[in-house]
């Protein structure tokens, strides 16, 4: 991989968390029982999501360019990037920043759940139209939605839920913890499952055959990384959570799920290189 390549893998991944915040704000809000959403922090994450689009396009159009900084502002690339599958993801990824940022100022319900769905729509829409998402199957495009967006609730609610483990009254951490522990032991064996059908849709297989393709070894980096993440879910359930009894083990809890973000982190970031870097081929 290219220095290119490796920013604009980073940039998406990026991008990735940034989708997964959106997705898991009125999620963490029913789970809290919160009486409102931030303004503030979804007007930030949606500039955020602004710029590190922005940033991805550049960063393409530098890779294809192929000359240094300068080429990030070639203008024959620049549109030949804009009008390709590359360019339609991030026309959709800034259509959802300007969603959310009406979402995060309008007051009336109906209206912000409206903004959420289509911005949710848009999420999904644009990462079906790169990588093989764009050539799959409706079943795998399916099961791609699915995985996106069970990853993105569940991810995208890790940096709230550590804030809250020492933010609220015990009882009351504990109550939001378990109530999540239940939410995602429904939701990571679908996650599970869709990942497996995306398989067999890109590749026709079921599982990997020797002699390993590249897209096949950064794919079982990624299962390496999922397989820990669920370790320290099921630690989290099974053990920190019915402890959460003082602010020691409060901060234990913390602790834990900051672990967690880091792996959930270096997911996005194998399976943006999954979805721009390599081929299933």
């Amino acid at each position: 991989m290219t220095l290119w390549s490796v920013a604009s893998v980073l940039t998406l991944a990026f991008i990735f968390w940034l989708n997964a915040v959106m997705t898991a704000s009125p999620y963490i809000v029913y789970l809290s029982g919160l009486k409102k959403q931030s303004e503030r922090k979804n007007s930030l994450v949606a500039l955020l999501l602004l710029l590190a689009s922005l940033l991805y396009f550049f960063l393409k159009v530098g890779s294809f360019a192929a000359e240094g900084f300068a080429g990030m502002i070639d203008k024959t690339y620049m549109q030949f990037i804009w009008t390709g599958p590359v360019g339609l993801f991030i026309q959709l990824q800034i259509a959802v920043a300007i969603a959310w940022i009406v979402y995060s100022v309008v007051k009336l319900k109906r209206i912000k759940w409206v903004l959420y769905v289509v911005a949710i729509g848009l999420m999904g829409w644009s990462f079906l139209s790169i990588g093989h998402g764009s050539d799959a199957v409706w079943w795998g495009k399916l099961a791609l939605l699915t995985h996106l967006l069970v990853a993105w609730v569940w991810f995208g609610s890790l940096n709230s839920l550590r804030k809250l483990a020492t933010s609220v009254p015990l009882a009351k951490a504990k109550a939001i913890m378990e109530r999540f522990g239940v939410h995602m032991s429904a939701a990571v064996p679908i996650l599970l499952i869709a990942g497996l059908v995306m398989y067999r849709s890109a590749t026709g297989r079921w599982m990997p055959e020797l002699p390993l393709t590249s897209y096949d070894t950064v794919l079982l980096a990624k299962l390496v990384f999922v397989a820990l993440i669920l370790l320290v879910a099921a630690l989290h359930k099974l053990k920190f959570v019915p402890q959460l009894n003082d602010n020691a083990a409060a901060k234990r809890l913390k602790n834990s799920i900051t672990a967690e973000m880091v792996l959930a982190v270096t997911i996005f970031i194998l399976a943006s290189a999954l979805s721009s870097a390599f081929s299933p081929g």
